[in-house]
């Protein structure tokens, strides 16, 4: 009789802290056309406080993660990383909750580095400007009288130097980042 009692309680202590939970998901693939490539070399990768798991999506992009440790903060991770911003998906899991997340997916780079600088709403380039990254400084040259002159030394007028040349694109250098900016369309590309 007290075996048994004590196998109650050991059954009863196991099922009360097998605090775990289910997560599901689904890639949403923002480039179709490589979903083959995406369908052979994409990995989603679970990190909890206690351990790190991963799992290569199915043929329709989903994954499971069974027997989850319900806990806040869980992190989500995509391999190969998705552009143009690598993201850290994070979540809260309650016990024996399924929580069931779509991700938003893209494998490839949407800034092209071989594209010319002909914005692609407009069609024109004539607002268009270089983003220019990491530590720049402008550069400004006059003359012995102070005119302004371009960097040959031929003077151009205030408003000609006072124009914008290229703008910054901030000192983090990325793989993935657009290289010119539409005035008139407020366009990265």
């Amino acid at each position: 009789m007290k075996e048994k009692i004590l196998l109650y309680f050991l059954l009863i202590s196991f099922s009360c802290f097998s605090q775990t939970g289910k997560l599901t998901g689904k890639l949403i693939l923002k480039d179709p056309e490589n979903y083959k490539k995406v369908l052979e070399n994409t990995y989603i990768i679970l990190k909890t406080s206690i351990k790190t798991d991963s799992i290569k999506v199915d043929s329709d992009l989903r994954f499971v993660f069974e027997d989850v440790k319900a806990e806040k903060k869980i992190k989500i991770f995509i391999s190969p990383r998705n552009y143009p911003i690598n993201i850290c998906y994070m979540m809260d899991l309650k016990e024996n909750e399924v929580e069931n997340v779509e991700i938003p997916y893209t494998s490839t780079c949407p800034y092209s580095k071989d594209r010319n600088n002909v914005c692609p709403i407009c069609s024109k380039n004539d607002e268009v400007l270089p983003i220019i990254y990491g530590l720049s400084a402008g550069i400004s040259y006059k003359d012995k009288d102070g005119n302004p002159t371009d960097k040959n030394g031929k003077i151009i007028s205030k408003e000609e130097n006072e124009k914008v040349k290229s703008i910054s694109g901030g000192c983090i250098v990325s793989d993935c980042q657009p290289t010119w900016f539409c005035q008139r369309d407020k366009l990265n590309f």
